[in-house]
């Protein structure tokens, strides 16, 4: 490998990573943020001060299945002579089923534990996994996730 190879190897590399992590990061920033209730500028008083686990793993499998289904369409673009365009969109119905799947579960499960405790789903979580820091709700929520992700993403891209 010649010099320059190596290097456009490199740059690539560097770039597609960058591709993919950006709006991962992204995603997971929103993704706390509607669903735990945590502003940006909290967030750090959260895993300094409060030291709140479960949004940690909550950023992990977000980043985690978001960017399976990204880097995937990212590293096969363009199934056998279709376009940017339909890998896409594949992207995005991988994004919506995964979503679709990780909602129904989520009012299962979460739901069934909020009635409970006569609390609404979002207020059970955000007070559970921020309040409380119920790090094993946050890992029964990661795995509600990361199922339909990994199935969309053998299935669907």
């Amino acid at each position: 490998m010649t010099p320059t190879d190596l290097l456009t190897t490199l740059v690539t590399e560097l770039g597609w990573n960058l591709a993919v992590w950006l709006p991962t990061l992204l995603i997971s920033l929103l993704f706390i943020r509607a669903v735990l209730g945590v502003r940006v500028r909290e967030l750090i008083t959260e895993i300094e001060e409060h030291q709140t686990a479960a949004i940690g793993a909550v950023f992990f499998w977000v980043s985690l299945g978001f960017s399976l289904l990204l880097s995937r369409t990212i590293a096969s673009p363009v199934p056998d002579g279709g376009t940017w365009t339909e890998a896409f969109t594949w992207l995005a119905v991988a994004v919506i089923v995964t979503l679709l799947l990780f909602t129904l579960g989520v009012l299962a499960v979460f739901g069934t534990l909020a009635r409970r405790q006569g609390e609404g789903v979002l207020r059970y979580i955000r007070r559970e996994m921020r309040e409380e820091h119920n790090l094993a709700l946050s890992f029964i929520m990661g795995a509600l996730f990361l199922v339909p992700a990994v199935v969309t993403y053998h299935v669907t891209l």
